[in-house]
């Protein structure tokens, strides 16, 4: 059977969502192909107060949990995570990539519920972004004026596609010594992270997850877990509540990361 393609810019959506007003709104997405096929999907969200569960912690302090989530947003798994985080009352760190006007929703919502909105790139393509530092600056301050544009967050907090300490820019020799300076010299702070979930990698299931991050969680530092919301995760998000209750009944703090944040970084291998 022939695909008709990418039919995002098709997609129509029905509904409007007041993130500052409480209350049940339903978003509906419509989109037709070339063929008259139609396929419908609703949505209901729920703008309210979440009850309080679990306390926020301070920036840096030890025992912290700063989960994060990379290369979103995607309409099948970022709503489901945000639910789940709603539910336990916890806050995080969305590190996005550019985004469609069909999702832009998503980073509305993730900025009106309290978290972190975070640039990882307009794109993810290492050999067009560390092509050069002019090409990796164009890459984030294209992405930093969209969210600004759609949220009003002017954001300075970023992570490098692969990590400062990637060497998948090895074919441009010591760009990432020279951008890791450049990033701080240009107001921006960068964050890598300091517990793995594996879920982009060796993690094949959502129990590989739940071990990967309660392994590797330690009370004497704060703790950046490094998670993905990109489309059909289902690994993260059926061990993200697990992980909420382990932090929880274990005696950590959530908080997102913030511009007080202190940086966590990698050794920089190129």
């Amino acid at each position: 059977m022939k695909k008709t393609g990418d039919l995002t810019d098709k997609i129509q959506i029905e509904g409007t969502v007041d993130t500052s007003k409480i209350g049940d709104y339903t978003i509906t997405y419509r989109v037709k192909d070339t063929k008259g096929n139609e396929a419908t999907k609703t949505r209901s969200i729920v703008v309210t107060n979440a009850p309080a569960q679990a306390k926020p912690g301070t920036d840096g302090a030890k025992g912290v949990i700063y989960l994060t989530f990379d290369d979103g947003p995607s309409a099948s798994i970022t709503p489901q995570i945000l639910d789940i985080l709603k539910k336990k009352n916890v806050q995080a760190t969305f590190f996005i990539l550019n985004y469609s006007d069909a999702n832009e929703y998503l980073v509305k919502r993730i900025v009106a519920e309290g978290h972190t909105i975070a640039i990882h790139g307009y794109s993810h393509d290492y050999s067009q972004i560390y092509q050069s530092e002019e090409a990796y600056m164009q890459n984030i301050t294209a992405l930093q004026e969209k969210i600004k544009k759609s949220t009003g967050c002017n954001t300075i907090i970023t992570r490098f596609p692969g990590g400062s300490s990637n060497t998948v820019s090895k074919f441009n020799p010591g760009i990432m010594t020279r951008l890791t300076k450049l990033v701080v010299d240009s107001g921006y702070k960068y964050f890598d992270w300091n517990v793995s979930s594996g879920d982009a990698g060796g993690a094949r299931t959502s129990e590989d997850v739940y071990n990967n991050v309660t392994k590797g969680l330690n009370k004497s530092r704060m703790n950046v877990v490094l998670m993905h919301d990109f489309s059909g995760n289902t690994k993260t998000l059926n061990a993200l509540e697990a992980i909420i209750d382990y932090g929880i009944e274990n005696g950590y703090t959530f908080s997102r990361i913030t511009e007080n944040t202190p940086m966590i970084t990698h050794g920089v291998n190129n």
